[in-house]
């Protein structure tokens, strides 16, 4: 099993020259090639693979001599990674590999020959070793590196190390340690046993600080120094976001995981949705792609089983008492049933059918052990307080309206 593992860097001044040059190297190869292919495909109906690329490598590196004091293997790294970018367009997976800017920061590889000792890091081209902060120790074997800037300026080092352990396999599947979960704008996060956990809406609280900042930015003169702090003070109250969000999500993930076997969810049209200018903005605070993301690499190591359901299934609209179908709008959160005359709540009723309707795509008996033990539930809203996460609420049982 593979594990990768970030550690912030300080480098001096003459080392972040050299992290500039093989940032501004491997951008230019980048950039270089992919315009090649672009230009070929043109020409030819066929782009450039791994293999021309790097035949063509060696007379560029004649023509530009500055590219000679980079890692030659770093250039060869960013070859590999433009052919699996264009592969991964070809299946579907990404969009299509787009040329790279000097602001949005920069990244190398270095697939070999670098060491770790007493928090310095060596690797080729450089005289000195640079010094990192390692807040944990590396279990396993060291087997890549990538040293990457982020647009606020701050230099990180990014370890992949396998750790010689075997991905365990997954746990049965059982109605009483598996959860349904919902998510939401206003409500992050609905579980089928009724513990609801609000949005932080991290994007919306700094919203007007970023406002701010970004009003500044656009006073500033093109090209000059004030221009560029100006810069680096938006690109930090960003990132500052995006590590708000992540946390959060690491910390729901890690509860979900710690307290059942199994988390089933909902198949969500993200792209879709986030071509409602209404909702657009809101979806991407919460960041549902990435949360689920996390949730099921996390799944995978730790032997837990993520299920999804297709993303037509009426897991809104229908009873999850009678099995109803109701014609429900989005403006309605809260809906009693024309037939059996349930209160529901739209986002638990919603995580009890996605619940079920994943249970019986398994083959899983849905009656067996119906109710998730309280154990379980109490863990989560135990480990959510002890992590900082306050925004947690039990919902009150549904009753049936007189």
């Amino acid at each position: 099993m593979f594990k990768a593992y970030k550690f912030r860097l300080y480098p001096d001044e003459e080392q972040q020259l050299l992290l500039e040059k093989h940032f501004g190297s491997c951008r230019f190869v980048w950039n270089h090639f992919l315009d090649s292919s672009n230009k070929r495909y043109v020409e030819t109906g066929k782009g450039m693979s791994y293999k021309d690329a790097s035949v063509l490598l060696p007379a560029l590196k004649e023509e530009r001599e500055w590219l000679n004091e980079v890692n030659s293997q770093s250039l060869q790294q960013e070859l590999m990674h433009l052919d699996s970018a264009f592969h991964g367009f070809f299946r579907k997976i990404s969009g299509y590999p787009a040329f790279r800017k000097k602001r949005n920061g920069g990244s190398f590889t270095v697939p070999q020959h670098f060491t770790i000792k007493d928090n310095h890091l060596t690797i080729p081209k450089f005289k000195t070793p640079l010094r990192l902060f390692m807040h944990r120790n590396i279990e396993g074997e060291m087997r890549s590196l990538t040293i990457s800037k982020t647009p606020s300026g701050k230099y990180y080092a990014s370890i992949l190390a396998e750790t010689g352990k075997k991905i365990p396999g997954p746990v049965r599947i059982e109605a009483c340690t598996s959860i349904g979960i919902d998510v939401g704008i206003k409500v992050f996060l609905t579980t089928s046993d009724g513990l609801q956990i609000d949005n932080p809406k991290n994007l919306k609280k700094s919203e007007k600080k970023l406002a701010l900042l970004q009003k500044r930015l656009s006073r500033k003169q093109k090209g000059s120094k004030n221009m560029n702090k100006a810069r680096i003070k938006v690109a930090t109250a960003q990132e500052h976001i995006a590590n708000q969000r992540m946390d959060f999500h690491n910390k729901v993930s890690d509860a979900m995981l710690r307290a059942y076997d199994t988390v089933i969810t909902e198949d969500l049209n993200v792209s879709g949705m986030m071509k409602n200018h209404h909702l657009a903005r809101s979806i991407a605070d919460a960041g549902w792609s990435s949360f689920m993301a996390m949730l099921k690499t996390k799944a995978l190591q730790r032997g837990k089983s993520i299920i999804d359901i297709g993303r037509f299934d009426p897991s809104s609209r229908m009873c999850s008492h009678c099995g109803y179908t109701y014609n429900l709008k989005l403006s309605e959160r809260k809906w009693i049933c024309p037939q059996c005359n349930t209160a529901h709540d739209r986002e638990w009723n919603a995580a009890k059918n996605i619940k079920q309707f994943g249970l019986i795509k398994t083959g899983i008996p849905t009656d067996s052990g119906e109710l998730t033990p309280v154990d379980r539930s109490m863990d989560t809203l135990i480990f959510l307080a002890r992590e900082g996460i306050g925004q947690v609420h039990w919902l009150k049982q549904e009753a049936h309206a007189l």
